[in-house]
């Protein structure tokens, strides 16, 4: 009885119809109550109905083949639909701030930073030995204990720091610094450090092993570590710079007929939290997408997963221009490997029909670079 007396409430209504009238006479004929009446043209009436009645109008404006729209609506029964939907979304939000901050008493990652003698494995070892894992309560934590604890995990370990940064542990680990070794500059032969053609020779320490015009492998001797006429020869450190032609290769695929799959730029995504190999969404993608690329990102306390579209695509290229565009964006991307010492002299194209369309483009570069290494 409560709610029936809380369901209360008017609408205002707009009509439009051939004879607004004709419906005002079916409203009247059913026993539906309206006020406010106002004509605003020929063919459009506004009126004030009883929530109760609103469905009732709607069929009677259906019947002669008018249409109708809501202005405003007043009374409890509308206020408590909208108190509903505050109180639904006010709710959710203090679960979800609940559970973020239940969650957030927890360590979910642990970033161990370390030098070059020891690797995060060993150190997340240890860390499990003594019960430090993803997943433990901030409370059980003493960092003082751990970095005691730690300390005994190797001997190259100087210092080591951990502390708790949101649901994270740092743990940086310093390392002793052992006494460079000492290189011995009495003796030793210059070689190839790749293999090549020799375009030039110079020497400043030892003698030349080679000419121009000669080809040499990976390891073959180019200056050796002596000096001196023959027979009153000498030990020295060979020195010195081989320029030499190398060869590098570098390859790709090009489609030139039939169809390939591109991106369409459309994209949906998974937005969830992990907890012990289970994932609770947040964001649930709808994916859709027939052919698509998926992308992961694990870092973080939320994670997601991004999906995007492929579809099908005709090609048609020519294929002169095609080979040459395919060589192009080999040379640039082979160039950015290279630093600046090094000059790309030469190349050779060669293509290959590998069927469904597509070529394969191979790139044969010609690089000139000192070849030389102290062995």
């Amino acid at each position: 009885m409560i709610l029936d007396k809380l369901k209360v409430g008017s609408v205002i209504v707009e009509i439009s119809a051939k004879s607004p009238e004709r419906i005002l006479n079916l409203l009247w004929n059913s026993g539906i109550k309206s006020k406010n009446i106002v004509k605003i043209d020929i063919t459009t009436i506004r009126l004030e109905v009883e929530y109760n009645d609103y469905n009732e109008v709607v069929g009677a404006v259906k019947r002669c083949g008018g249409k109708i729209k809501i202005i405003s609506k007043n009374g409890w029964v509308f206020l408590i639909s909208r108190l509903k939907r505050q109180i639904s979304l006010v709710l959710g939000l203090l679960i979800f701030v609940i559970g973020m901050f239940y969650l957030s008493t927890y360590i979910w990652a642990i970033d161990i930073q370390t030098g070059n003698n020891l690797s995060p494995y060993q150190v997340r070892k240890e860390l499990k030995k003594i019960g430090i894992v993803p997943g433990i309560k901030k409370s059980k934590i003493d960092v003082y204990d751990i970095e005691s604890k730690a300390e005994d995990i190797n001997s190259d370990i100087l210092w080591i720091r951990a502390r708790v940064e949101g649901a994270t542990l740092k743990i940086v680990i310093e390392e002793k610094v052992n006494p460079p070794k000492q290189v011995s500059d009495t003796s030793g032969d210059c070689v190839a450090k790749v293999g090549g053609e020799i375009k030039r020779v110079f020497v400043s320490s030892g003698t030349s092993n080679v000419s121009p015009g000669d080809f040499v492998n990976e390891g073959d001797v180019l200056i050796k570590g002596i000096q001196g006429k023959e027979g009153e020869e000498y030990d020295v450190p060979a020195k010195g710079i081989v320029i030499a032609n190398t060869f590098y290769e570098k390859e790709m695929e090009v489609q030139v007929s039939g169809s390939k799959l591109d991106k369409t730029g459309e994209r949906d995504r998974d937005i969830y939290l992990s907890f012990f190999g289970r994932k609770i969404y947040l964001k649930k993608a709808i994916n859709n997408f027939k052919y698509y690329d998926k992308i992961e990102d694990e870092k973080g306390f939320i994670k997601t997963t991004t999906y995007f579209e492929r579809a099908e695509k005709e090609v048609n290229l020519d294929k002169e221009e095609a080979i040459k565009t395919a060589t192009e964006q080999l040379t640039e991307s082979f160039s950015r490997t290279l630093s600046n010492d090094y000059k790309i002299v030469d190349k050779d194209v060669y293509t290959e029909d590998i069927g469904e369309g597509k070529l394969r483009v191979k790139v044969t570069f010609v690089v000139e670079q000192d070849i030389a290494s102290v062995s």
